[in-house]
């Protein structure tokens, strides 16, 4: 895989260029999908896309970073919690306040996520468990974490392999949401 590449595509194994990303429905024009509206930016994951465009020396609209949030995806109900956790805090806060990044892309070193990562206003890593892959991984790359959470330490949650737990997907969100908050 290149340089050039946008990221995984993880279903059809198939490399992801930026026209792949911002497609939107038949209802938006061309303009918006450049440089999405304010008030698209709640629902609607424009982060990546507009780091790639930068990356890739396109010209943009400046636009204020959300906060980068990084999660764990461990096989444990504390790892499958944060994922789940930090998908419904981005759609609570909405994309104009917290991106969720790939961490798998920062271990290969995708240029698209180190920016997104380095230009975020602030990174949120969330673990499972304190073995904190996602903070190492990080580090390792020598990116900055403002605020970690370790869900069993932290939020007190037992490690186990019943993978789905909604109290502590729910615990997670109200931590993530908090954490978000501090740096937004």
């Amino acid at each position: 895989m290149s340089d050039n590449n946008v990221g995984c595509s993880c279903q059809s194994g198939t490399p992801l260029q930026l026209d792949d990303l911002v497609k939107e429905p038949s209802n938006t024009n061309v303009s918006d999908t450049q440089s999405p509206k304010a008030e698209g930016d709640k629902d609607t994951n424009w982060y990546l896309p507009y780091m790639n465009a930068i990356t890739e020396g396109k010209e943009v609209e400046e636009k204020k970073s959300p906060v980068a949030l990084f999660y764990c995806a461990g096989a444990s109900n504390v790892g499958q919690s944060t994922v789940t956790g930090c998908v419904e805090t981005a759609n609570l806060l909405g994309y104009n306040r917290v991106a969720l990044l790939c961490l798998a892309s920062i271990s290969a070193g995708l240029k698209n996520m180190m920016n997104g990562a380095k230009n975020a206003r602030g990174i949120v890593a969330v673990d499972g468990c304190p073995m904190s892959c996602a903070k190492k991984t990080l580090e390792k790359a020598e990116l900055k974490v403002d605020r970690h959470l370790i869900v069993s330490k932290d939020l007190h949650v037992p490690k186990n392999f019943r993978l789905s737990d909604s109290g502590a997907i729910k615990d997670v969100m109200n931590a993530v949401v908090q954490a978000v908050l501090s740096i937004d």
